[in-house]
């Protein structure tokens, strides 16, 4: 009997739309998930470029934390906490660092997960209903915060200005930062009470 209800609670679960999940999800569950998208921004940190003209990598980092913020709501803070603790414990930033990647050049943008992950989540935990565009705001809104940070911490360790640190630590970006905030929107969508629901 206890299998019966257990496989008709599955199957119920399966059917309902995604963006319950956050919202009936136990705190065990929760903090899974939170692992989970620590451990899926530390496996996209390997996936790393290294361009010619600026000594910031790029890497596939800012899709996780972006998604995280969205399906995780404020356990999406956790997730990067998470991977920041990891990352300079065991050495899984980009290009295998360790503690050297928060005190380096890169730091910032690192730092930078965490807060753009906090007020990310902060406003999907408030928001009701979402539109595509609220979405495409809200996470560029975080990609603002985490670019701002890397080009301060970027700019105070090479001395550079305001206009050197943009050119190197945010314009060589955009373009492939803003296809992953429309691909992580896209996803996010599923995870995000629709305004028609």
């Amino acid at each position: 009997m206890h299998i019966n209800e257990t496989v008709m609670r599955f199957r119920l679960s399966a059917s309902a739309p995604l963006y319950r999940w956050r919202e009936e999800s136990s705190l065990i569950t929760k903090l899974s998930a939170a692992l989970l998208f620590a451990l899926l921004t530390a496996l996209a940190a390997q996936v790393r470029f290294v361009l010619p003209f600026t000594p910031v990598p790029l890497t596939g980092q800012i899709l996780m934390v972006l998604l995280g913020a969205a399906v995780l709501g404020r356990f999406g803070t956790l997730s990067q906490v998470m991977y920041l603790g990891m990352g300079a414990s065991f050495g899984w930033f980009s290009g295998m660092m360790g503690t050297a990647a928060l005190l380096g050049v890169t730091g910032g943008y690192l730092l930078g997960f965490v807060l753009a992950a906090g007020i990310m989540g902060e406003l999907v935990e408030r928001r009701q209903h979402w539109s595509g565009g609220q979405v495409l705001t809200v996470m560029t809104l975080g990609m603002a915060v985490i670019y701002a940070l890397g080009a301060w911490q970027l700019a105070l360790l090479l001395g550079l200005n305001f206009w050197e640190a943009l050119a190197l630590g945010v314009l060589p970006f955009l373009l492939v930062d803003a296809l992953k905030i429309v691909m992580a929107s896209s996803i996010a969508m599923l995870f995000l009470r629709p305004r028609s629901a």
